[in-house]
């Protein structure tokens, strides 16, 4: 009866998802929109539907971490067949997701537009670079593009100026006008200059103010690449070229203005005390004299600071490169309306997004925007719209026809509007996010000279090819070698994957027919198993067949819950790990090729190696709680008070404990490193350092230093040894305390009374909180997703976390459920262990 009632549900829940029409005959239309901009589209969608009286807009947005990289919410949408039919989408990731097929094709819905429609979409209004960046055609082919998604918004890359800093500084003319650097060699020299630091006489005690530092904002390697020449995949978009020369010259840039500033970690040290979000801003507080960052910062500047004299310049480029007669350049990113390609309600959809791009609805939107700025008293700027035409008419308006706007945002408007049209996009490519990632990865290995993947190897190339070069040119040299080798490090990966695609294996389709039928059969051999024994044992049972039915009933939850959410998806991700399956696509069987693919990634063993790592927290937590449940196992006035506080933190949400502790071990401020530095400062540790070990104590960087970045997360975890005191307090109290009394009588002291007598008793609590918190070490995950993303240089890729970025940001389903069956055995043949072993010292008292 209960699967009756079940089957019903989720037949009439499968009805009321699909599109179909409303209670008054309308269609609905599901739309994904942006938090940001749900004020101002609202009534835009009101509008719409007054319009088109035939439809109903649901709208809502995605809660998630990462709208690019964390697409979880549309994946399962599109999987399960209910998919939203218009999306607010990163342009970035959709030749991506355009490449497996998920977005519909808009370039004929564009093409049969009516000449005489006044909301037709006239691809000439947009900026091409969005147009570019939203469009896919496939690699290596004579396709021509197609466009996925009609781009919506747009941003700039400039360099922002601290006029006062600069002017301090001497960087100005003699009619007191700023003079910003032109190339990359006046940039480095700004930054130096510019730059101060905790003690003058040893910079490497800190800093106090960054003149510039190449990614404090957000420009990336990808705009110094593309300034020197460089490219990160060739014309025909088949072979990655990450490692060529131009692209590895503006590594070097990088890495050499970071060392100038005492290197990339205490950039990154300094960088962590900075807040971000409003007044605190540090180009607004002057902690930082000069970045590249995208036009949002003037929006920060408007709200917070709107008299600040500041300035907007292109990022400067090689000298070399301008003498070429090439122009200053910049790159965007933005957003972008997709549609899935399995949407229901396609025709509604696409007049969704014609609506949704009229001028007439950008212009309400940037006026509701603009009231609601300006109610907060706060300065209006026109955001960056990529319909280039519109853009130019509302800052021509609002900004240079406007007599109340400072001279500063004039300037600033003005120089966007010259660096536009050699504006650049991050290429668009089915393995984009893979790309970006490793090129992320490379540059962290080449700022921070990482011993073992690229300094090491660099310094044996360059004793080995160049063993007659020295001072300068050896210095320039090994850093060339060290960039090349860091991006040769990464780049293989992105061209296995690369070629996968364009290449895709030939494996045979998967029929789930045949395990379908098989996995019902299945479950139905133990409700046949239960008949058979009750037609039996009729005679000889005190029950009746009704109560036999009512037994079921009642357990007939535990068994739906077990076919479909636990079995069900066990055998599934076995089916799975043997084929290639992204999801959006159909499953091919892949044999043994997942598995074989493991032992030859050099981050599966790296993510299996730090977990490992981490289970020193396993006994070092097990010792912290059951020195606290000792402490506390008597009874005192205010002991429930005390068990109550140590016990808190293991109940403490781990979003706010994770970034509580991220300000704990803030490398500048935190409160850890202040009292360490505080410690290393008195006579005592003066004299250690001076005689015992001959050098300065300083305080870790924690997790901006690949050595401490575990260490910092297991002194977190010890924070929640109170969570275990529960457990240990039950053992401790279950003693019989005749054992100690005989003891003492004995001559036992507290020592040998805890080695002989409390430690055996416990073994049986010993051996549960082993098994426990090895099976949570071996998950961890939480920490790593909120904290530091796997960073620094993957010191911190656990194991889950780089099986959640197989399956949910590269859709390595396959390889994903491969490494999971892995996690499964491993999980298995330690607990299997340490229940072997238990025979030996696990005592029981009914031993």
């Amino acid at each position: 009866m209960l699967l009756i009632l079940l089957s019903v549900l989720a037949l009439w829940t499968h009805h009321n998802t699909r599109n179909g029409p409303t209670s008054d005959g309308r269609t609905e239309i599901v739309f994904w929109g942006n938090p940001m901009l749900t004020d101002q589209i609202t009534p835009v969608l009101k509008a719409f539907e007054k319009k088109h009286p035939e439809y109903k807009v649901i709208y809502s947005v995605p809660v998630t971490k990462d709208l690019t990289g964390d697409a979880q919410r549309l994946l399962c949408a599109i999987a399960g067949g209910v998919p939203p039919d218009v999306v607010y989408f990163d342009r970035f990731a959709i030749g991506e997701w355009a490449s497996k097929g998920a977005f519909e094709n808009l370039s004929p819905w564009i093409e049969q537009q009516k000449g005489d429609d006044p909301l037709r979409i006239e691809l000439d209004d947009f900026y091409a670079f969005s147009l570019s960046e939203a469009s896919y055609a496939r690699p290596g082919s004579e396709e021509s593009e197609q466009l996925y998604g009609l781009p919506t918004s747009v941003d700039f890359r400039m360099l922002y100026l601290n006029c006062d800093l600069l002017r301090q500084q001497g960087y100005q003319d003699d009619n007191g006008q700023i003079v910003p650097p032109r190339n990359w060699t006046e940039l480095r020299n700004y930054a130096k200059t510019l730059s101060r630091y905790q003690n003058p006489q040893n910079p490497g005690e800190g800093l106090r103010r960054i003149g510039f530092a190449p990614n404090i904002g957000n420009s990336w390697l990808y705009l110094y690449a593309w300034q020197a020449g460089g490219e990160f995949l060739d014309p025909t978009r088949t072979r990655v070229t990450m490692d060529s020369p131009e692209v590895t010259r503006a590594l070097k840039f990088m890495t050499d203005v970071y060392d100038d500033l005492g290197g990339f970690k205490q950039v990154e040290a300094y960088r962590s005390s900075f807040q971000y979000q409003g007044a605190m801003d540090p180009f607004l507080t002057g902690q930082v004299a000069m970045k590249i960052d995208g036009n949002w910062s003037l929006d920060l500047i408007a709200a917070h600071q709107s008299d600040m004299d500041f300035m907007l310049v292109a990022p400067p480029m090689p000298q070399d490169q301008l003498d070429m007669g090439k122009q200053p350049l910049t790159w965007s990113g933005g957003y972008a309306y997709v549609m899935p390609t399995s949407s229901r309600q396609k025709e509604g959809a696409f007049k969704l997004i014609q609506f949704l791009n009229s001028d007439k609805s950008l212009r309400f939107m940037e006026q509701e925007f603009k009231d609601i700025q300006e109610s907060a008293g706060k300065l209006y700027l026109p955001r960056g719209s990529a319909k280039r035409r519109l853009f130019e008419q509302i800052i021509q308006e609002e900004v240079y026809d406007n007599p109340d706007m400072p001279r500063t945002f004039k300037q600033a408007y003005r120089a966007i509007e010259t660096i536009a049209p050699n504006t650049y996009i991050r290429p668009v490519t089915p393995v984009g996010q893979l790309l970006w990632n490793k090129h992320i990865e490379g540059y962290e290995h080449a700022v921070q000279h990482n011993p073992e993947r690229v300094a090491q190897p660099a310094r044996a190339q360059l004793e080995r090819e160049f063993p007659k070069l020295t001072g300068e040119e050896q210095k320039n040299k090994l850093g060339e070698l060290e960039a090349r080798i860091a991006m040769q490090d990464v780049q293989q990966e992105v061209q296995t994957r690369l070629d996968a695609v364009l290449q895709p294996p030939r494996g045979e389709k998967v029929d789930w027919t045949p395990y379908l039928i098989a996995y019902g059969l299945i479950c139905l051999i133990p409700f046949l198993a239960i008949y058979l024994r009750f037609r039996q044992q009729k005679q000889h049972n005190s029950y009746r067949p009704g109560e036999v039915g009512w037994a079921m009933f009642f357990a007939s939850p535990w068994f739906i819950a077990m076919i479909l959410f636990i079995a069900g998806p066990i055998l599934f991700s076995i089916i799975i790990s043997f084929t290639h399956y992204d999801v959006i696509g159909e499953a091919h069987y892949a044999g043994l090729e997942n598995y074989r693919s493991l032992p030859d990634d050099p981050l599966f063993s790296k993510s299996l190696g730090n977990t490992l790592y981490m289970l020193l927290r396993v006994p070092l937590s097990m010792a912290l709680g059951l020195g606290i449940a000792m402490l506390l196992k008597n009874s005192f006035r205010g002991v429930g008070s005390f068990r109550t506080i140590f016990y808190l933190p293991a109940i403490m949400p781990v979003v706010a404990s994770s970034f509580l502790w991220l300000w704990f071990l803030n490398p500048q401020n935190g409160i850890v490193n202040q009292s360490l530095d505080w410690c290393f400062d008195t006579r005592p540790f003066s004299w250690i350092e001076q005689h015992l070990i001959g050098s300065e104590v300083v305080a870790p960087h924690w997790f901006q230093e690949t050595s401490w970045a575990k260490p910092a997360m297991i002194i977190m975890h010890l924070w929640t040894a109170g969570g275990a005191m529960i457990i240990w307090l039950a053992g401790l109290q279950a003693i019989p305390n005749h054992l100690y009394e005989a003891a003492r009588i004995d001559g036992a002291g507290p020592w040998k009374q805890f080695r002989h007598i409390t430690l055996p008793m416990l073994t049986p609590y010993i051996l549960f909180n082993l098994i426990m918190g090895t099976i949570g070490t071996l998950q961890i995950f939480s920490e790593a997703f909120i904290m530091t993303q796997g960073g620094p240089e993957n010191a911190t890729l656990f194991y889950a976390y780089y099986l959640f970025k197989q399956s949910f940001q590269y859709f390595r389903m396959g390889y994903a459920s491969a490494m999971a069956w892995v996690l499964f055995v491993i999980v298995l043949l330690l607990t299997l262990l340490k229940l072997w072993s238990s025979k030996k010292w696990v005592h029981y008292q009914s031993q």
